[in-house]
C-alpha cells in the first residue's frame, strides 16, 4: 500500500518531481520565446512632445503680431488724419537800426481804423497808460511802401493783401511814430522778411498829414525803426522827433516810444487772433 501523495505531488511515481521536458533547439531571435532585441517605444512619446512645441510657437508668434500691430498701428493711413504741432508764442523782439538815407513819403489820412484787425485806431492807449493820436493813416501795396532793401525780399515772400499803416503822434505831441502792419502767407515768411531789418530794409517813412495840424519834419530826418513778427505778421514802428532832430541811443525817448507803440499793436494782433 502506497503512501498518500504529498501537497502538489503529481500523480505517477511517488515521491520524485515529474520528468524535465526534454530539451529542444534554442529559441531564434526574434522568433517565439526569445526577447525582443530593444524595448518597444512609447506610443505618443516624442511626438506629442514635438506636436505641443509647434503649437506653442504658433501661439507665441500671433501674441507677439497682435500686440506689434496694436502698438505700431493707427489710422495713419487715413488720409484726412493731420498732425498739429503745438505752438508757441514768442514775445516781440526789440531791432536797432542805422539812421536812413530816404525822404519821407507823403501821408493820406482818412481817420479811424483802416487794418482789417481793427487795431490801428484813432487813438492808441498803451500798457503804460499812454494815449496816442492818429495823425494820418495809407494804405498801399507792400512792394510800393518797401525801400530798395525790402523790395527784393517782399518779392520772394510776397505779403498778402496791402500794407496797413498809420502814423500816430506821443502825449507831447514831440514824438511820431508810424506803425505799419504786413500779414504773410506763412510764420516762416514773416520771420525771413522781418530779418532784412538788420539789413535796413523796411517802409519807406510817412509823416503826419497836412489836417493833423503837426509841424512836418525836415527831409531825412533820423529815425529808429524796430519790427516784431507775430505768428504770419511783421509789425514795423518807425519813430523819429517831429523837429526832426537827433534820435539819440537806445536809451533815448525815440526808441523807447517806437517800443511802447509797437508792442502794444503786436499784443493787440496776438489776443486778436
Amino acid at each position: 500500500m502506497n503512501p498518500p501523495p504529498w501537497p502538489g505531488q503529481q500523480p505517477g511515481r511517488p515521491g520524485f518531481p515529474p520528468p524535465a521536458a526534454p530539451a529542444g533547439p534554442p529559441p531564434m531571435p526574434g522568433g517565439p520565446g526569445f526577447p525582443p532585441p530593444y524595448p518597444p517605444p512609447r506610443r505618443g512619446g516624442a511626438s506629442t512632445l514635438v506636436w505641443l512645441l509647434l503649437v506653442g510657437a504658433v501661439l507665441v508668434v500671433a501674441i507677439v503680431g497682435t500686440v506689434a500691430v496694436l502698438a505700431f498701428g493707427g489710422d495713419d493711413d487715413d488720409p484726412a488724419r493731420t498732425i498739429s504741432m503745438p505752438t508757441t508764442t514768442h514775445l516781440p523782439t526789440l531791432e536797432s537800426t542805422t539812421e536812413p538815407t530816404t525822404e519821407p513819403s507823403p501821408t493820406l489820412s482818412t481817420g479811424g481804423a483802416v487794418d482789417p484787425s481793427g487795431v490801428l485806431k484813432r487813438t492808441i492807449t498803451t500798457a503804460k497808460g499812454n494815449v496816442f493820436t492818429q495823425a494820418g493813416t495809407r494804405t498801399e501795396s507792400c512792394t510800393t511802401r518797401a525801400n530798395s532793401v525790402l523790395l527784393p525780399a517782399l518779392r520772394r515772400h510776397p505779403c498778402v493783401g496791402s500794407m496797413y499803416s498809420a502814423v500816430y503822434a506821443d502825449p507831447s505831441k514831440k514824438i511820431i511814430t508810424a506803425v505799419s502792419i504786413l500779414k504773410f502767407a506763412t510764420s516762416s515768411d514773416a520771420t525771413l522778411v522781418k530779418g532784412y531789418t538788420n539789413q535796413e530794409g523796411w517802409p519807406k517813412l510817412l509823416t503826419p498829414s497836412d489836417a493833423s495840424g503837426l509841424p512836418q519834419p525836415k527831409a531825412d530826418p533820423a529815425y529808429w525803426t524796430r519790427t516784431w513778427a507775430q505768428g504770419s505778421t511783421v509789425i514795423y514802428a518807425q519813430s523819429y522827433w517831429s523837429s526832426g532832430g537827433a534820435t539819440g541811443g537806445r536809451t533815448g525817448s525815440v526808441f523807447a516810444t517806437a517800443g511802447e507803440l509797437g508792442v502794444e499793436v503786436t499784443n493787440t494782433l496776438l489776443w486778436s487772433n
